[in-house]
């Protein structure tokens, strides 16, 4: 049989060529728009309680409200919060569909379905939702310990002697293993997806020991498999993005020939509607950051729309200007999932493509 991996650094590098799947593009996408629909329903929802004119706040933001958000009401910042984590789980789903997409790849399945894949994501909702909230219970328990010591440091006399007995051994200490374990728990949100969709059982722990494992004993491998992942995907969309753009142009042109040149201007005023002035769309326009090589839709600002089917296209272009970052995420997490079987056959020597695949 061929060898599907090489068990380096080769197998990530060649993370955007895998990713350059319609079926992963769309399964990532379709969570990716989930996510940013829950982000700004909630987010806007918390304006709204902190009692800011949305209307305004839309008109700044746009659909990316990411920037510098503070909400003085306490209302707010719970839904602001609340939001935040719903659409990260969301994300995290997108990065379990694609991580399972490869993984049965590497496995030998390279036909199983893009809704095969999002059904098994929200089946395994659940799993690394556990997952997720028994790191976050581990470090609220260590500073629950801590606001307990800081209860016994108000005993008269004694309680200043305790907590400086106690500050090297065991307190440094802890607060150092609980640095690390934060740390994974941040890590988790593109690592985790990838380890549930390599374990068969669904099991919650497994997924946490795995994650802690992976990390504990090949950090540097994790870290320059990740960062290699980072940098070929950012140049990757970027191409994948210039090329969306130049199809929309190359459609737009061609229909005109028979259709008028009003369709050219119908999409132009539809890509008016788009909010390009947000960083986040500066940033995926940009081939690399602080590197001076870009395109931009500015010049469509001066057109305007107000027919229902310009809004319809704009929605349209929107979704293939969600494809672009999800074609990134996409990167990300099949360069998770390749560096995942490489790092789990050099800790173990265990190799994942030698499992039976899930579906036939």
């Amino acid at each position: 049989m061929e060898r599907k991996l090489h068990y380096n650094f080769v197998d990530v590098f060649k993370a955007p060529i895998e990713a350059l799947s319609a079926k992963k593009i769309l399964v990532m996408t379709f969570f990716l728009l989930i996510s940013l629909a829950l982000y700004n329903l909630f987010t806007y929802a918390a304006f709204y309680l902190n009692g800011e004119k949305v209307k305004t706040i839309f008109s700044v933001y746009t659909f990316f409200p990411f920037y510098k958000i503070q909400f003085a009401n306490l209302f707010a910042q719970i839904v602001f919060a609340v939001g935040s984590l719903v659409s990260l789980l969301m994300l995290m789903l997108g990065f379990f569909g694609v991580s399972i997409l490869e993984i049965e790849a590497i496995r030998g399945n390279r036909f199983m379905k893009p809704e095969h894949a999002i059904q098994k994501a929200f089946g395994r909702f659940k799993q690394i939702l556990l997952a997720e909230l028994g790191i976050v219970c581990f470090i609220g328990f260590i500073i629950l310990l801590f606001m307990i010591l800081g209860l016994v440091t108000r005993i008269p006399f004694i309680g200043e002697y305790i907590y400086a007995l106690l500050f090297v051994i065991p307190n440094f200490i802890i607060a150092i293993l609980t640095l690390f374990i934060i740390t994974v728990f941040l890590i988790s949100i593109i690592l985790l997806p990838t380890v549930t969709a390599a374990e068969k059982k669904g099991e919650a722990f497994q997924s946490i020991l795995e994650t802690f494992a992976t990390i504990i004993r090949q950090p540097f491998r994790w870290g320059g498999y990740t960062l290699l992942a980072l940098v070929t995907g950012k140049f990757a969309s970027f191409v994948y993005a210039y090329v969306c753009y130049r199809s929309v142009q190359f459609v737009a042109w061609t229909t005109s020939l028979s259709g008028g040149e009003h369709l050219k201007t119908m999409v132009k005023k539809s890509l008016s509607l788009l909010p390009f002035k947000s960083d986040v769309v500066d940033y995926t326009f940009q081939s690399f950051p602080g590197i001076d090589f870009s395109f931009s839709l500015a010049k469509y600002a001066k057109y305007s729309s107000n027919s229902p089917a310009e809004y319809l296209m704009a929605f349209m272009i929107f979704v293939i200007f969600a494809s672009i970052i999800g074609y990134f995420l996409t990167i990300i997490a099949v360069g998770q999932a390749r560096g995942y079987a490489v790092i789990r056959y050099l800790k173990d020597g265990y190799k994942i493509e030698d499992e039976e695949p899930q579906e036939a």
